[in-house]
């Protein structure tokens, strides 16, 4: 369904939002063809956008290691179109679907090829380049083995890229007790910090690298200078269970770097203020960095990309002694002066009522600045339940995310703080009780994120991207200012860059395809529509105008179910898919 325009139409008219009087047009990146979705990360100053493809379009399989390693075709085999030749690495369209389903979906098993649903490339709307992160080219495939998820996360110029990356997935062949030689695969390091410079990877080192340490890359300024977070210290367990690896009573009947990889393994993401969030083993944190100290770290950088310093921004008060739970601070953005922003937790709990469920305990977080050495905590405890800051421009203007105490259940809400004149303002959502999450911000002071429009009881509402402007303190709905027969549905904006272009997730329309890319038909020789999640670039057109997109009611071409602006939370969803499909056939 497309969303009305009349009311940006009307404010347009009266001119009380002359920042936004052009309208936008509406461009896709060039993956299409390449994966079944991609999500928006970044646009930079001269326009290059880097993007997260998921679920790319014929992957590598080593056969030999499907047979090898696991018991697929004991247990699909019959059900293959042709089985026969699968074993031999031809593959129908239906069976390949089914082979790297299995793949992805079983990535626990200590045997089985590595394939990641995630990868990063860096485009211009015409051309899309990999970043590959930690990944490395081989003779087996003669090209990257697909193996290593990367986050790319900011760009300068498209010369200087910071994410992270998983390690490089190796093949470990160690003799058991029984005589019987066992393949291992597994990444050879935790999440690192990278930023890729000339082509080339290059990790940024934490403070404590037991282990090969942890770490993130957030953004990139014009100084080179790169904020994000890094592990600076370990409990005693970690070393603890380094030496138990090391001893071949204690270690068991694997190898020792199996054994190592056991204590680092699991992924990691950084939670938003919308998320619930404990610092205990089992939810969010693997156990690996549960028992680490994390920092919110700048690492200057030289121009070849080389670190030439590393600082790091302690805690916001100091735990309790006896405090062994997992403790951070991140930065997730710096201006041009250095100040970085970001949270960091407080050693203490708080009760939350998330929608849809009753209150329960959750780390407390705050939002916080890292200037001079000092972690500086943002907004007043008393107005918020938690807070985090998200991105700073060179005007010291902060935006992030609150929850707002709350009688009912408590939903993100938007904020921007000037650092110089102390002014904060929590603007509201389009109707009372509406989530905001902000995004990014630009030094033309506009904001943008994602935004509710429905007004449902549901944990997660469909969504619409926004940009909101600190001077007029207007929001608006960008599907208000792209043209009418606009086909993709803005449910996220991600960023913006200072010429106000953005880089956009929309809802797209499309057809269901194998893991080729080849349209699936049903009996009737009929293709599945479904929804895919694109990425696009927004364009100011200088001389636009406003179109009126009142569409009647019994016109509406469908209804959408809510979309959730996370790209992970979708990711699961076109797996199984994917499979479920494929496996009943």
């Amino acid at each position: 369904m497309k969303r009305t325009q009349l009311a940006a139409a009307v404010l347009l008219a009266t001119g009380s939002v002359s920042a936004f009087a052009a309208t936008y047009s509406v461009t896709p990146l060039p993956l299409q063809d390449s994966a079944r979705s991609n999500f928006g990360r970044s646009i930079d100053e001269a326009g290059q956008m880097l993007t997260i493809a998921q679920l790319e379009y014929n992957p590598p399989i080593d056969v030999d290691q499907l047979i090898d390693g696991t018991v697929f075709f004991e247990t699909f085999g019959p059900s293959l179109e042709d089985e026969d030749s699968a074993r031999e690495g031809v593959f129908t369209d239906s069976d390949y679907s089914t082979i790297v389903s299995y793949i992805i979906s079983n990535q626990t098993f200590p045997q089985i090829q590595k394939l990641t649903q995630f990868r990063t490339y860096i485009t211009d709307t015409v051309d899309a380049e990999l970043v590959p992160g930690l990944d490395e080219i081989t003779d087996k495939f003669d090209d990257y083995t697909q193996s290593v998820r990367v986050s790319g996360r900011d760009s300068l110029s498209g010369n200087y890229i910071v994410g992270d990356s998983g390690g490089l997935v190796v093949l470990d062949p160690y003799e058991n007790a029984d005589g019987d030689i066992i393949n291992y695969t597994y990444p050879e390091s935790s999440q690192q910090a990278f930023v890729q410079v000339s082509g080339e990877t290059k990790v940024l080192p934490p403070v404590d690298d037991t282990l090969g340490g942890f770490g993130s890359a957030r953004a990139i300024n014009n100084n080179l200078q790169v904020a994000g977070f890094s592990t600076v210290s370990f409990q005693t367990a970690v070393d603890d269970a380094v030496g138990r690896c090391d001893d071949d009573e204690e270690r068991g009947d694997i190898s020792v770097d199996r054994c190592l990889f056991n204590l680092y393994t699991g992924e990691f993401t950084a939670p938003r203020v919308s998320t619930y969030f404990l610092t205990t083993q089992n939810t969010t944190v693997p156990a690996f960095v549960s028992l680490s100290e994390v920092n919110a770290t700048i690492w200057q950088l030289d121009v070849n990309g080389d670190v030439i310093d590393t600082q790091t921004y302690p805690l916001v008060e100091e735990p309790a002694e006896d405090n062994t739970f997992y403790l951070y601070t991140y930065a997730f953005d710096i201006n041009e002066q250095g100040i970085a922003v970001g949270e960091s937790l407080t050693g203490d709990f708080v009760a939350i009522t998330r929608p849809n469920s009753s209150a329960r305990a959750e780390s407390e977080r705050v939002a916080t600045v890292f200037r001079d050495g000092e972690t500086i905590e943002l907004l007043p405890r008393d107005e918020n339940i938690i807070s985090q800051a998200i991105g700073i421009n060179d005007n010291n203007w902060v935006t992030g995310a609150v929850l707002p105490p709350s009688d009912t259940a408590s939903r993100s809400r938007l904020f921007v703080y000037n650092l110089e004149t102390e002014e904060k303002v929590y603007p509201e959502g389009f109707f009372t009780s509406g989530g905001v999450t902000p995004n990014a911000i630009n030094n033309n002071n506009i904001v943008v994120g994602s935004a509710d429009v429905t007004a449902t009881n549901e944990t997660q509402r469909q969504t619409t991207a926004f940009m909101y402007n600190i001077e007029t303190e207007e929001l608006i709905d960008l599907n208000d200012l792209v043209s009418c027969d606009n086909t993709y549905e803005l449910v996220e904006a991600v960023d913006i860059n200072e010429n106000n272009e953005i880089i956009a997730n929309a809802r797209l329309r499309t057809t269901s395809k194998y893991i080729t890319g080849v349209e699936i038909l049903d009996s009737a020789g009929e293709t599945n529509a479904v929804d895919s999640i694109v990425a696009v670039k927004l364009s100011p057109l200088s001389n636009g105008t406003i179109d009126d997109c009142e569409v009647p009611e019994d016109e509406q071409p469908y209804e959408r179910q809510a979309a959730s602006t996370g790209f992970l939370a979708l990711g699961g969803i076109l797996l199984a898919g994917l499979f479920r499909r494929r496996v009943k056939r």
